[in-house]
């Protein structure tokens, strides 16, 4: 199984090329999580042997750096490779130092700015187990020089982004002469890991821990528990680094620490680099095992979905004509429009209605439940109905309710239809251009001005379709105006309207109480009293107004000549003048004034409004037999409408542009002097597809790397 770290490398080494943000493989790996001046750096050189990794103040490691150690024991060369210089072989460790700086300056700039792209480094020596490490830039709270005000979120965001995946075996780097709970290692390491299961922590600097302390509570799991434990070291001092001590006598210093210390001297063959390297390489062959079968599946997966989604974007060489290739296209958004229209359509989402299924629910729920919701005499009162009667009557007074009258008002109710109805046509029209404006297949994204095209081309034709389906909605309404059938068979009809309302009438008249008819009664007694005093003081009035006539005119002729023959022979005039009904009715309508005259003709104020006094039991049966009508016609009106707009607007808009969408687009667009244009590939899709080619040999590499693993239990 020693084999199974350099096969992994391999796999590394092919994925490696991808951006870390969007490689979809999951290797086995450790990562190295530590703050600034955690000792991290020098744990990574312990392991190696060898000094070479950037020094200085800040942040140094500011790009992922993968680590591969390869054991070799055919040679005692020691050397190092760039992935992204894999012919050239580093024998200086001090030149690898130069190019991790420099390539990390060429990505990031001199301004201490980080990147998430990262380093492949191999180092092949005699002397290191076959490991895979990857180191993160430290863990740093305030930004230095020119580095972003955000530089603490962007480390710790790029940390989270490495050790959040499950293949990931996390190495945590604390110093032990600070405070292990204010760790930041430790802290995001249990973000991800909580219950400490893929966490190894590993403690630095315990030969600067104050006198008389210790970390065996740590070491021992008392504080913080993890699963693969915590492992303490001792790296060079900074006094070793700058006298350039070799790293083969810090580790025996580093033995000697442990051993000699009365503490640490009970278990010191489970302290130091040496244990940690080994360890470090059991558990990454182990978890390789682990990961093995999930990884193979993986990338099996992967590789299928980047192979069907460069099938999507078809070849960057047309294998057919662009005639051909235009004609299939169009065929394919026809179809498309037609089958959304029809409900086939099945990639469609289950949060809304959408295509066919909108349109019934505008019919039917909206337009259908709008039109059940109108009132069947909308806004007529009864004082609106009244006054209509009445100007159809003309100078003649109605024994019956007047035939004009009822067509004017139900041609009236007929309109109220005409404007939900266009509104109907409206939202079916949207609904259409909605359609076509979210038609989408890998063709039309490939050929952009071709899919502009396609919606001008369809949405125009819809809105040539749109104004015959209006023309029909406006003549079924004028139909309607046109004829009011009142030998429709739903239609009541006067007799049996009359008859119901008579029944009606009948029925309340014979629910009053005795009470109420006694009040009737009794009110049209009063009425009766009061109309004799009335005609009695009339009397009364015109008797005192003929004496005092008659008074005057004897004083004036005796004055002058005296009594005649003729006057003493004259009659006297009667002191009653009989009644004929006339001035009773005069003073009913208010055409005399306080004394019984009539007013002057320019001083009279007629009131020429009906419906300003109460209704007589005449009009109010009228009033009440035309609703009855007025209701029943407009019940007929509203199936109608219910039925015959939706299927206009079905024959004239919606089949109608299934019908011509296939010819419309072949006579707009299947022109020779246009294909160029229309099958222009856009850029974006392009580049997509070289992205995805690189990706397609990525993955094939490790998965035939992976298939030469033929046992991979021990």
């Amino acid at each position: 199984m020693e084999e199974l770290i350099p096969l992994i490398n391999r796999v590394q080494d092919v994925v490696s090329r991808v951006d870390m943000q969007t490689n979809p493989i999951d290797l086995p790996q450790i990562v190295v999580v530590g703050s600034q001046s955690s000792g991290k750096s020098s744990v990574l050189e312990s392991i190696v042997g060898r000094d070479f990794l950037p020094r200085g103040s800040g942040i140094v490691t500011r790009r992922p750096l993968i680590l591969q150690l390869s054991q070799n024991h055919d040679t005692e060369e020691e050397y190092g490779e760039f992935g992204h210089n894999p012919n050239k072989k580093y024998f200086d460790f001090k030149e690898i130092r130069h190019e991790i700086e420099r390539v990390t300056d060429l990505e990031t700039g001199e301004n201490k700015g980080i990147s998430s792209k990262s380093i492949l480094l191999r180092i092949v020596s005699p002397s290191v187990l076959d490991l895979t490490l990857i180191d993160l830039p430290g863990i740093t709270k305030v930004p230095v020089g020119d580095q972003p005000q955000d530089i603490e979120v962007l480390i710790r965001e790029m940390i989270l982004q490495f050790i959040s995946k499950e293949n990931a075996i996390i190495l945590a780097v604390t110093p032990a002469n600070s405070d292990i709970a204010n760790s930041d290692a430790l802290k995001l390491a249990k973000e991800v890991d909580p219950r400490g299961n893929r966490t190894v922590g590993v403690l630095t600097k315990l030969d600067l821990m104050d006198s008389g302390t210790d970390c065996l509570d740590i070491l021992q799991g008392n504080i913080i528990k993890l699963k693969l434990g915590f492992i303490p070291v001792v790296n060079r001092s900074q006094k070793d680094v700058l006298d350039d001590t070799p790293i083969e006598v810090a580790r025996l210093n580093e033995a000697k620490f442990f051993q000699d210390h009365p503490i640490y001297d009970r278990f010191y063959d489970k302290c130091g680099i040496e244990y940690l390297s080994s360890k470090l390489n059991k558990l990454l062959i182990a978890h390789i095992e682990n990961c093995l079968p999930e990884l193979r599946d993986h990338i099996g997966v992967f590789l299928s979905q980047t192979r069907s989604a460069l099938a999507d974007l078809g070849e960057a060489k047309y294998e057919q004509s662009k005639s051909a290739l235009l004609l299939q296209i169009i065929n394919k958004f026809t179809n498309t429009y037609c089958k959304t229209i029809e409900g086939s359509v099945t990639d469609r989402g289950t949060d809304e209605l959408f295509g066919g299924a909108r349109i019934n629910y505008i019919f039917n729920e909206m337009f259908g439940r709008y039109i059940d919701q109108i009132s069947d005499i909308g806004d007529l009162s009864r004082d609106d109905i009244r006054l209509t009667m009445t100007n159809a009557t003309g100078p003649k007074a109605s024994l019956f309710i007047p035939e004009d009258s009822f067509e004017q008002l139900a041609k009236r109710q007929v309109g109220i239809v005409e404007e939900p109805s266009f509104r109907c046509l409206e939202l079916v029209y949207k609904e259409l251009r909605n359609i076509v404006k979210n038609i989408h297949f890998p063709e039309l994204e490939r050929f952009e001005l071709l899919h502009q095209e396609l919606k001008h081309v369809v949405i125009e034709m819809i809105q040539s379709c749109l104004k015959p389906a209006k023309s029909m909605i406006k003549a079924l309404i004028s139909i309607e105006t046109a004829y009011i059938n009142t030998n429709h068979p739903d239609f009541i009809g006067g007799g049996n309207a009359v008859q119901e309302l008579l029944k009606n009438h009948s029925d309340r008249l014979s629910s009053r109480s005795k009470r109420e008819a006694e009040n009737e009664r009794r009110r049209l007694r009063e009425q009766q009293i009061a109309m004799q005093k009335r005609t009695k003081e009339k009397e009364r009035r015109l008797r005192d107004q003929e004496r005092k006539h008659q008074k005057k005119e004897r004083g004036f002729f005796h004055s002058v000549f005296g009594k005649s023959k003729h006057d003493k022979e004259q009659k006297v005039v009667p002191e009653v003048v009989e009644d004929d009904g006339y001035d009773d009715f005069i003073e009913r309508f208010e055409f005399v004034d306080d004394q019984g005259l009539v007013p002057d003709a320019t001083t009279r104020n007629f009131n020429m409004n009906p419906i300003d006094r109460e209704e007589d039991d005449h009009e109010s049966f009228q009033v009440e037999l035309l609703e009855m009508l007025l209701r029943s016609y407009f019940s007929i009106v509203r199936k109608n409408a219910k039925d015959k707009v939706p299927k206009s607007i079905m024959y004239f808009l919606v089949n109608r542009s299934k019908e011509s969408i296939q010819n419309e687009l072949v006579k707009s667009l299947y022109k020779e002097e246009i294909y160029e244009n229309l099958l222009e590939e856009n850029p974006e899709i392009t580049n997509q597809r070289r992205k995805l080619q690189d990706r397609e040999k990525i993955l094939s590499g490790a998965q035939r790397i992976l298939s030469d693993i033929t046992d991979f239990r021990i």
